[in-house]
């Protein structure tokens, strides 16, 4: 099996075992709630924003290009996955009543296709993917207003660091060309922060089951367009983009 299919299963799977708990039992109160640690496993769909990696041409001996010119790609994605897994800790209480912290440590990697894209506005085809590598911090307020409350609202925001994966290749669409002749290439590392949203339902005294939303920037990192016709490999330009995304997800949450 694909690697891809691998993860997206072994995701869904956490994620429907965390389903089929919540049937049988019912909500529990806030005096139930206690503090301690807890595992979660979040998988989904993640949008990336088109990149547009920027530079100035500076080609190698023996390399198209003109030393000067822009290098500007602009890249286009379709709809990715996304799979999470962290531990954490949640408080019973917080600095504010109606709000209950947790924190976490997460590792989370994502991966998108390449629907298209433009060097220098130009017209060519593009192939490849980008995937991120993502190991964050973060902290969380549950908003709890009632010991019965059955649907727990939360935010919370995270920082760490983000190694990105660009496999993007791309050649004329001339007719002559029917190889990739150029790509936008490097695994780079950076800072990432995110931003979430979501919503939790208590499923047992041992799982909940949540649904999110969240935005995620992989902040400035440098990228070389090289130029890969026939085997080659020599250097255009250096590059420079954000990778932003928004993605949405389900998962559960098992206390230890």
């Amino acid at each position: 099996m694909h690697p891809k299919k691998i993860l997206i299963a072994i995701g869904f799977t956490s994620i429907a075992t965390g389903f089929a708990l919540i049937a049988p039992v019912q909500a529990q109160t806030e005096s139930e709630r206690k503090e301690g640690f807890y595992l979660s496993a979040t998988a989904g769909a993640d949008f990336l924003n088109d990149s547009d990696f920027v530079g100035v041409q500076d080609p190698d001996i023996g390399v198209p290009g003109v030393a000067g010119a822009p290098a500007n790609v602009n890249v286009g994605y379709e709809t990715g996955f996304a799979i999470r897994g962290a531990v954490g800790y949640k408080l019973k209480k917080g600095l504010i009543s109606f709000l209950k912290p947790r924190f976490e440590l997460e590792v989370g990697y994502s991966e998108s296709d390449v629907s298209g894209g433009s060097f220098n506005g130009g017209n060519q085809n593009f192939g490849g993917d980008l995937s991120k590598l993502t190991v964050t911090a973060a902290a969380y307020n549950d908003v709890i207003w009632s010991e019965n409350q059955k649907i727990i609202p939360y935010f919370g925001s995270g920082i760490g660091i983000g190694v990105v994966d660009a496999n993007i290749t791309y050649f004329p669409n001339n007719g002559v060309a029917t190889a990739p002749t150029f790509g936008v290439q490097g695994n780079r590392t950076g800072l990432v922060t995110f931003n979430t949203i979501g919503a939790s339902v208590k499923a047992s005294d041992k799982f909940d089951i949540f649904a999110e939303g969240r935005y995620t920037n992989v902040r400035r990192r440098n990228f070389d367009r090289r130029f890969i016709a026939d085997g080659a490999d020599g250097f255009n330009a250096r590059l420079r983009d954000d990778t932003e995304s928004f993605g949405v997800g389900i998962g559960v949450r098992a206390k230890f």
